[in-house]
């Protein structure tokens, strides 16, 4: 009977809490917020809060926020008698991805209005690979960083063809996934014994031989090749 009883003063109790109308009075929003609007977040959350401090559903506010561009994810908090802490996690854009989306460091894709973001590499191809790109991509930069040479572009075409361009303005030609590592791998030893000196002439490099590559250079209608230890 008494464990009963408690249990009905409990839930007696917890109903009169979400009934009552303790009102939030202030609302504070943390977070590092560069690119999301966050004067639409305020409005959000002070939509939320006129449920009132106990009625309020977190739950469905954190999924709101969430479905907001560049909002990666909410962290709601009630502190009492008043507040409402919400702490907003914004996605860092790592590549932007087939024009009109952008990629995080976490390999979401997220499509904002208005895409303005500067010095990160364009990522092309077919659509749902935009994940597995990027992490090409890192393993890329990892092969490529002792060279000083930065990935402006990396594109990966209906067949399944890799091509990259540089900051510098020189592409590469890589050909198709099969051969791809062995390839950028013979391209970052060749690059320094005989292609940097010549990088402001250089358009595109072909890796696509089993022992050589090819060069086009700037202004040339034709290009030059040149087997794996010889000179483009």
């Amino acid at each position: 009977l008494i464990v009963g009883l408690l249990l009905a003063l409990a839930g007696g109790a917890a109903w009169w809490l979400r009934q009552a109308h303790w009102p939030i009075e202030q609302v504070r929003i943390d977070g590092t917020v560069v690119h999301a609007d966050r004067a639409r977040i305020k409005e959000m959350v002070s939509a939320h809060a006129q449920a009132g401090f106990f009625g309020m559903d977190l739950d469905a506010l954190r999924a709101d926020l969430r479905a907001l561009p560049w909002v990666r994810d909410a962290s709601l908090r009630r502190v009492w008698p008043h507040t409402l802490d919400a702490t907003i996690h914004e996605h860092e854009a790592a590549a932007r991805w087939n024009d009109d989306q952008l990629l995080s460091r976490r390999g979401a894709v997220f499509a904002p209005d208005g895409i303005e973001v500067e010095g990160v590499p364009v990522l092309s191809g077919p659509e749902g690979h935009g994940p597995a790109m990027l992490q090409r991509l890192q393993r890329f930069n990892e092969v490529l960083a002792p060279l000083g040479l930065k990935i402006a572009a990396l594109t990966q075409d209906a067949r399944r063809g890799w091509r990259m361009e540089f900051a510098n303005g020189v592409a590469l030609k890589l050909g198709q996934t099969e051969h791809l590592q062995a390839r950028l791998e013979r391209f970052a030893a060749v690059w320094p014994r005989a292609l940097t000196d010549k990088a402001a002439t250089i358009a595109a490099v072909d890796m696509r031989y089993p022992n050589g590559f090819a060069v086009d250079w700037r202004g040339e209608d034709k290009a030059t090749g040149a087997r794996d230890g010889g000179d483009a």
